[in-house]
């Protein structure tokens, strides 16, 4: 068994010669008519559709004799059943489409009846009392006219199969729950990671005869489920309106811990799920070789509550038996199931299949899901625009909060994430009419929505509140020793110490469950980390806000270990302004600590992040800032500071992100790479100060001056600058647009570098 990646140009193969059938297997040389979707030529794919249709007789009971030759007068093949003492023959006559929209006609019915009276006539092989015409494609009316004159029987594949084991019931049912879904009317039609449509890439899997199974990869959140059922309900919508399509068997894995084995669970399925009271696991296998089957196995990361490396690979092996040239397998599952590389290869690259007597070899390829691009995005959320305007929200004032609100433009490349940003957000504006939406509240719905999604599925072992828990703890520890990973081996360290876990398998089983119902992900190495950095950063500054809660008597030793390791970075400050904002700990806990506590006594970290955290409340900082010795990588975003002068400091890394600066003073310092991003500047000096690279978008620069200093590469993007002074500073390269604005702005001629494209946005 391998693993390949699809190769889109090397997908179809251009089958010119047949690969013959039966007695002309490998022999023929004969050209296929319809080579992308059958390797035959029209004699071979009579001969196997012939063959096949015989072998769906054979497993109802049936003794068929082939190839019958009377009096001049070929029978494709006779069937007959033994009932007690007597027996009853069915001549059948076979015809084969290669288009499966041309009709039988009324001709082909008569020239039946003709060999029906003849082979009667002979009784060399028995009495004939029914005889059937059976086809891959439709009937004409006149055809069945004919029929029921002669007393001739129509049947197509698919009614053979209805009559074996019959699935309408369960493609109905695919259907109507697909119908009645919410995915209904906000599917996204999902694209691959090389930017093709999923739907395309298994359909030509489907239709690709060296290729027997897939897997299709995909983190938490990326559609895997919606687009099985909404595939699967395609393929019966198809397989109902008669055409030619293979009929979808949808498993769901996370049923395998309901089930002995694969056996049992198949039975299980045919039984409870598609209502055949006489679903029988041999004739499914039969149904399946054929190729009438296409077998989806949706969440192989879902198999077990208590699983290990052998489960997986059990479960894997079984879904091998499947798998053939014309029985087609794909697995979905998240690249997280797998604790590192090697395990993902030693199960779907698995090499000792080769050496395991009775066991199946499968190639596998592999398509990997990618990011929602903007275009879909755009579509997704405008399928919810009745929903949006009757709550009172126009689509493009929507689209353009997402955009604003601190990294939600990068969690909606998640279809279920956008999902739930579109449920969440009018409900978060209206709930608060008078609060600018935060991020910290959407994030807190979407952990709460996350826990008691995994929770729903019944295959966790850790209670949603202890995962939250767990999840701030390690986020934590890895924001404050500046890890954005950690190993999968360190991993059950973590789990061991915060539940208390003292057995092996309990470890296992418990750090596999907070892998896959978490917020964690890996990668190919081994390496965990949170599903998205800004999960990190959240439950990292929701830990530090809790922790702040609950410290008591104003304790040196908790401050310093809470805040005395790594200083607070600019991300994780929007989220503890964030759930100031929410009032997750009163504003007056944060100044009456910082009043109170012996500052002599903090360490220089533990003192830069208090300010920090105060400065998200809103009070002038600028005394207590002026108290600190070095406030490199101090994170002052949305801070209000007046009446400061900065002299001849480094201020690399002080970002003022959404900061209100009034007459304030700069007088050589080093700003390289600085944020001013969306703050409020007024009479604030820039003397002599080196701002290169810095990003001033969207600031709002009123009565400033930059004097002699430099501001090449600097970002200018939609900030409006008004009675500014530029004597004698370096723009080169500064990029703006066309929002960008000087108003009344003074000495810009002699400036060095402005570019042309910027001297039109001066008023």
């Amino acid at each position: 068994m391998s693993v390949t990646t699809l190769n889109k140009s090397e997908k179809k193969k251009n089958v010119k010669i047949c690969k013959g059938y039966g007695k002309k297997e490998g022999i023929c040389k004969n050209n296929t008519v319809a080579s992308e979707k059958n390797p035959y030529c029209r004699n071979c794919a009579g001969n196997s559709f012939e063959h096949q249709v015989a072998r769906l007789f054979s497993i109802q009971g049936y003794q068929v004799t082939h190839n019958i030759k009377v009096t001049s007068t070929q029978h494709d093949f006779f069937a007959q059943l033994q009932y007690g003492i007597a027996k009853v023959g069915i001549l059948v006559e076979c015809k084969w489409k290669f288009d499966e929209n041309d009709t039988v006609d009324g001709q082909d019915v008569r020239k039946l009846l003709g060999s029906w009276e003849v082979f009667n006539k002979s009784r060399d092989y028995g009495r004939a009392e029914k005889a059937f015409l059976v086809t891959n494609a439709k009937f004409a009316p006149e055809a069945i006219e004919v029929a029921k004159m002669l007393d001739v029987e129509l049947y197509t594949e698919y009614q053979i199969i209805k009559n074996i084991l019959n699935f309408e019931p369960y493609l109905k049912q695919l259907v109507h729950e697909y119908e009645r879904s919410h995915i209904k009317n906000h599917y996204i039609d999902i694209r691959t990671a090389d930017d093709y449509s999923l739907s395309s890439e298994v359909n030509d899997f489907l239709n690709d005869m060296d290729n027997e199974a897939i897997v299709v990869l995909g983190d938490y959140g990326t559609g895997k489920t919606s687009f099985c059922n909404k595939y699967c309900a395609d393929l019966a919508k198809k397989v109902l309106n008669g055409e030619d399509a293979p009929l979808p068997i949808l498993i769901q894995l996370k049923d395998y811990t309901k089930a002995f084995d694969m056996e049992q669970l198949i039975t299980n399925f045919l039984v409870n799920k598609c209502k055949i009271p006489n679903g029988n696991f041999n004739t499914f296998l039969q149904l399946l070789e054929f190729g009438y089957l296409v077998l989806i196995f949706d969440g192989f990361d879902e198999i077990a509550r208590r699983v290990d490396y052998s489960t997986k690979y059990r479960v894997f092996t079984e879904i091998c038996r499947f798998a053939s040239e014309t029985s087609k397998v794909v697995v979905t599952c998240r690249p997280n199931f797998f604790n590192h590389k090697d395990e993902y290869q030693s199960i779907f690259k698995s090499s000792p299949l080769h050496f395991e007597p009775n066991v199946k070899t499968v190639d596998f390829s592999e398509i990997r899901i990618g990011e929602l691009n903007q275009e879909q995005i755009e579509n997704y959320i405008y399928s919810y625009s009745d929903k949006l305007t009757a709550q009172g929200f126009e689509v493009s004032d929507f689209i353009k909060t997402i955009e604003e609100i601190h990294d939600l433009s990068d969690l909606v490349k998640r279809p279920v994430l956008l999902n739930v940003i579109v449920e969440t957000v009018p409900k978060l504006l209206l709930e608060q009419p008078k609060t600018k939406i935060n991020a910290a509240s959407l994030y807190e719905k979407y952990t709460n929505f996350w826990v008691r999604r995994e929770d729903q599925k019944g295959k966790t072992l850790i209670k949603s509140e202890q995962k939250m828990l767990f999840s701030q703890e390690l986020a934590w520890k890895m924001y404050n020793n500046n890890l954005t990973k950690i190993h999968y081996k360190d991993l059950p360290h973590e789990i061991k110490n915060y539940f208390n876990i003292s057995s092996t398998d309990d470890l296992d089983h418990f750090s596999h469950d907070i892998k896959t119902c978490s917020f964690l992900n890996n990668d190919d190495e081994g390496e965990y980390k949170f599903i998205h950095k800004s999960f990190m950063e959240y439950f990292a500054a929701f830990y530090i806000i809790e922790k702040l809660n609950k410290v008591k008597n104003y304790d040196i030793k908790a401050l310093n270990y809470l805040l005395g390791n790594n200083l607070i970075s600019m991300e994780v400050g929007f989220f503890i302004k964030d759930l100031i904002q929410v009032e997750k700990i009163p504003k007056k806990n944060i100044s009456d600590l910082y009043e109170n506590v012996d500052v002599v006594k903090l360490t220089n970290n533990t003192l830069n992040n208090l300010v920090s955290i105060l400065s998200k409340t809103g009070v002038n900082i600028s005394e207590k800032l002026s108290k600190l010795e070095d406030i490199r990588g101090t994170d002052l975003s949305y801070s209000y500071l007046e009446n400061i002068t900065f002299k001849n400091r480094s201020l690399l890394g002080v970002h003022f992100h959404g900061a209100t600066l009034n007459n304030v003073k700069f007088i050589n310092c080093e700003l390289t790479d600085n944020i001013f991003k969306n703050a409020s500047l007024t009479n604030v000096t820039f003397n002599r100060c080196n701002l290169e690279a810095s990003d001033f978008s969207k600031a709002n620069i009123k009565n400033c001056s930059f004097l002699q200093s430099i501001l090449a590469n600097s970002k200018i993007f939609e900030t409006h600058i008004e009675n500014t002074n530029f004597d004698s500073s370096e723009l080169t390269e500064i990029q703006g647009n066309k929002f960008t604005i000087f108003k009344n702005c003074k000495n810009l001629e002699t400036t060095i570098g402005l570019p042309y494209t910027l001297e039109q946005n001066i008023l």
